[in-house]
């Protein structure tokens, strides 16, 4: 019995099934931007029919942080210079506070790659975060996206969500355009939010 030629037909195999890694990629991130898209257009639905519009929001946030696999998302508003991101509602995995947010977090430190998206016409951005930067004080992740809201920027700024992540999520347009879906339905009832 040769051995060599019954290694020849098992090594052959191995090399048929290394795609099999790259398809399981491919489908984990098709399922990914599926979860993204239904949490988005399921939240923007809420917001708009619920009577209680903080609660759909939140519950939107929480789906969204779920399938972005987010350490923590918000709506908020970046101010009309570009410097500064005002949260209103956070939604954060494990004890972190969520809810109401008042906190304003500096974009300095990433000033020049938010600015090149907020000139662009790109719904989403992914910025990346360097470990050495003075960001990672308000952000301790290694990526933030950003998705911005449907029309133009108003008095507060210009209406995004913003997830801090650990791995880089590039979302197409149509991912894009739900959770912008989900921004507008929030600034149309957000006056009610505020008691």
């Amino acid at each position: 019995m040769n051995v060599m030629n019954m290694m020849v037909p098992h090594e052959e195999q191995l090399l048929d099934f290394a795609g099999v890694g790259r398809w399981v990629n491919q489908c984990a991130e098709a399922h990914m931007r599926d979860l993204v898209s239904d949490a988005a257009i399921t939240g923007a639905a809420l917001v708009r029919h619920l009577d209680d519009a903080r609660f759909a929001c939140l519950r939107a946030l929480r789906q969204l942080l779920r399938a972005l696999d987010a350490e923590r998302i918000v709506i908020g508003f970046i101010s009309p210079d570009g410097a500064f991101l005002h949260e209103e509602l956070a939604w954060a995995q494990g004890l972190a506070p969520c809810g109401e947010s008042e906190r304003v977090m500096s974009c300095a430190p990433f000033q020049e790659a938010l600015q090149g998206w907020l000139d662009s016409n790109r719904p989403a951005a992914c910025i990346g975060i360097d470990p050495g930067s003075v960001a990672r004080h308000d952000t301790p992740c290694d990526y933030l996206l950003m998705v911005r809201g449907e029309g133009e920027a108003g008095a507060r700024g210009l209406a995004v969500i913003a997830a801090q992540l650990r791995n880089p999520v590039d979302l197409e347009f149509a991912e894009a355009q739900a959770v912008s879906l989900l921004i507008a339905e929030y600034c149309r009832r957000r006056d009610q939010l505020k008691c």
